[in-house]
């Protein structure tokens, strides 16, 4: 504190000692305008501190007390030694100035003035036990003084004697029957009690005070309010602000409907410091009728971003100023990263179009709508990515985090993030650590209903921010509470307005500011042209890879089914050849496995049918179904997989191994469709067990069977199919070694 002697504020502002709150107000922004602290510092100075002196009403009551010095004798004499004890304490000579107080009380116990400043000064250094008996001893000779009552109650407040403190409030009231700050004090005390209904009750009696001036009414009326909405009455409160709005209609005192504005703001400012975001914005968005002309007095929203264009000139200016002092565009993350992340994202996109273009997999049209997503989705991203690292190369700010009188503000690129102060409701510093050792500090903060985190390198960095933005959000909530916020330096830097005209999202776009989203979409659609101009040359490319992996492997299945399932004509006639090559063998084998001579010799021609039609086909599945009579068999006497296990070692006898493949009707479908299906039909009556044999599929050289055996013999099933082979001449005709190894057969060869 300065130890100048204290100028006259009223002086000061250039008021009359009995001029009213807004007329007090109504100076003092005057003079700010004509003496800005960009300028004259000192000047403003003395005007905010006489501002701040008679906008309390107790501290310009004590000054008006100690002023009364232009008569002679006692009561200059005691009026000057209190303003002594006020010059002493405001120079910081606390000893000094309880020195002489107490000296002017040996002298005059009855100087009541002085005891209750003496009081205060306890009260205000945080003794309340003292404060309390200086104000105990106060009544002992004043009981009937509703400013002792009202001290004391103050007093047991910081004692936290709640009932005690209410009681002295009252009878404050009471013997100041038209005093008002008793009965605020007195709703405070019972809102703290959780008396909300009382403290409601009080407030709305006091507005029939004998005498009471409009504008305590007015003030009374919004302190209610802001008790409403406080603790949950938002639709009781809606209603008080309708008729607080027909009482103050447009055509009203403009100086009465802004003084009433300030009155909201302050009350703003209140539920502000309780934590009560929503009910705060609401006071400040109908305060802004009243006082449209205020540059802060406006709902701050949550957290707003907002592009940098959006800005006005004297914010861009005043961020490039920020972004030199702290050096946000020299930080080597702000481009090297956007940069190394730009060239992943295009080295990436080569390689995917490559795979695209000179994939070797065969594909299908589901597979082309897929990759023709991705690659519309891989340029877009692509084009989005571009353009980031053209704005921040070309953006003069960077990245940085900066504190603006009302915000905390993070600076990226071309835009910025605002989180007005008034929301933090919460902090928290949290260190992390790798091994033991000190990485980085978490700056934790919750602003109403959004959280966010900074991370700063160094404890004491993070713990001076974090201080810095406590008394930063402390001074924003003292100066809105007392009119002040539009006269702070450098508040006009982010319009309020302009945050309020975000968008539902929080966000406040340039004007003629193009979108990006065209560019993203026609970067994507060039991604699926792309996609769609590799059709052809990566089918061709396919087939390429195809027709070289089934060539290298001469495998007559795989040739088999490339002929079947992708015959390109550039590589067809060779694979036929190679095929024809194959099963030109086996009727090589098959003529020298069944010369002339031989039992099963008719049958080459069947064989012959077979080979063929694979050749011709490109299928060489042979299918054998078995189906028995009703109730004729269980499960474990079916023999159909003894009849195929029979016919492939049959065909094999005849055209080789790896030919033609027997199944049950069930075989992969990689082999093809079936060339030949023989249906076996089992039907047992009078004794009898009979096969019907019906060949579907070729003209071949062979009739449907009906064959019939003892329905007795355990052996049936092998005699029927021994009947078979020598009825069509099949190999194994001359040959009766058992086919089906049944369990019959395999004791038969088990004996000498």
């Amino acid at each position: 504190m300065n130890n100048e002697p204290r100028q006259n504020p009223y002086e000061v502002l250039g008021v009359e000692q009995d001029a009213d709150a807004r007329a007090i107000k109504k100076a003092y922004f005057e003079r700010v305008r004509q003496n800005p602290p960009e300028t004259h510092p000192e000047e403003f100075r003395r005007l905010r501190e006489a501002y701040e002196l008679l906008s309390d009403p107790e501290a310009r009551q004590a000054f008006d007390a100690s002023a009364a010095q232009q008569a002679d004798g006692p009561e200059a004499r005691n009026n000057a030694a209190l303003q002594e004890a006020i010059n002493l304490f405001e120079a910081g000579d606390k000893v000094g100035g309880r020195r002489l107080l107490t000296e002017l009380l040996n002298e005059q116990p009855d100087l009541h003035d002085a005891r209750i400043l003496l009081g205060r000064h306890f009260l205000y250094e945080g003794d309340a036990k003292e404060a309390l008996a200086e104000f105990d001893a106060l009544l002992a000779r004043a009981p009937d003084s509703w400013q002792a009552h009202l001290q004391r109650g103050w007093a047991l407040l910081r004692l936290e004697q709640m009932k005690e403190a209410a009681d002295a409030f009252w009878r404050a009231g009471k013997h100041g029957p038209s005093e008002v700050s008793p009965r605020v004090a007195l709703a405070d005390c019972l809102e703290a009690m959780g008396q909300v209904a009382d403290a409601l009750k009080v407030l709305e009696q006091a507005q029939s005070l004998p005498g009471i001036s409009r504008m305590d009414v007015l003030a009374l009326k919004v302190r209610r309010i802001a008790t409403m909405l406080e603790f949950g009455q938002d639709a009781v409160a809606a209603k008080e602000l309708d008729r607080l709005d027909a009482e103050l209609p447009e055509d009203a005192d403009p100086e009465l409907r802004r003084w009433t504005g300030a009155q909201l703001s302050a009350a703003a400012a209140h539920l502000f410091g309780q934590q009560k975001s929503r009910g705060a914005n609401q006071l400040l968005a109908f305060g802004r009728r009243f006082n449209p002309e205020s540059a802060t007095e406006a709902a701050y929203p949550t957290c707003v971003t907002v592009e940098v264009d959006a800005l006005p000139q004297v914010t861009r200016d005043w961020l490039h100023s920020e972004a030199e002092r702290i050096g946000g565009w020299r930080v080597l993350s702000t481009w090297v990263m956007p940069a190394l992340f730009t060239l992943i994202c295009a080295t990436a996109l080569c390689f995917l179009l490559t795979f695209i273009f000179l994939g070797t997999n065969e594909r299908g049209v589901w597979d082309w709508v897929f990759w023709a997503a991705v690659a519309g989705f891989g340029c877009g991203a692509m084009y989005y990515q571009a353009r980031y690292l053209l704005r921040v190369m070309a953006s003069p700010y960077g990245r940085f985090n900066t504190i603006h009188p009302l915000h905390l503000i993070q600076v990226a690129i071309d835009r910025i993030t605002v989180w007005p102060l008034v929301h933090l409701q919460d902090l928290q510093l949290v260190n992390h650590q790798n091994n033991g050792v000190y990485q980085h500090t978490n700056i934790q903060m919750r602003f109403s209903d959004k959280r966010m985190v900074l991370t700063v390198k160094g404890k004491d960095k993070a713990e001076a921010l974090a201080q810095e933005l406590i008394a930063r959000r402390r001074r924003v909530l003292e100066l809105l509470g007392r009119g002040m916020l539009d006269a702070e330096s450098g508040v006009e830097h982010l319009p309020p307005a302009l945050l309020a005209s975000a968008n539902k999202q929080g966000h406040v776009r340039a004007p003629n500011t193009p979108s990006p989203w065209p560019g993203v979409f026609a970067a994507a659609g060039m991604g699926v042209l792309l996609a769609g101009a590799a059709v052809w040359p990566q089918n061709r490319l396919s087939a390429e890879h195809a027709w070289m992996r089934v060539a290298s492997h001469a495998d007559l299945s795989a040739m088999l089914e490339y002929l079947r399932e992708q015959p390109d004509p550039r590589f067809v006639p060779q694979l036929q050849a190679k095929v024809d090559a194959e099963l030109g063998k086996a009727r090589t084998q098959l003529e020298a496995r069944l010369d002339p001579g031989s039992a099963a010799a008719p049958s080459r021609a069947f064989f012959t049918a077979l080979l063929d039609a694979a050749s011709r086909t490109h299928s060489r599945r042979i299918t054998v179904t078995y189906a028995a009579q009703e109730g004729a068999r269980t499960p474990q006497d079916d023999p159909s997989e003894l009849l195929v296990s029979a016919w492939q070692r049959t065909v094999d006898e005849a055209v080789g191994q790896g030919v033609l493949v027997v199944d049950g009707g069930r075989g992969s479908q990689r082999e093809g469709p079936p060339l030949l299906t023989l249906h076996v039909r089992e039907e047992v009556q009078a004794g009898k067990r009979g096969w019907s044999v019906k060949p579907e599929g070729l003209e071949l050289p062979v009739a449907p069977l009906d064959l019939v055996a003892d329905a007795a013999d355990p052996r049936g099933s092998e005699v029927l199919f021994h009947a078979w082979v020598d009825r069509w001449h099949l190999p194994g005709a001359g040959d009766r070694r058992p086919l089906l190894l049944t369990a019959s057969t395999l004791v038969q060869e088990a004996q000498p």
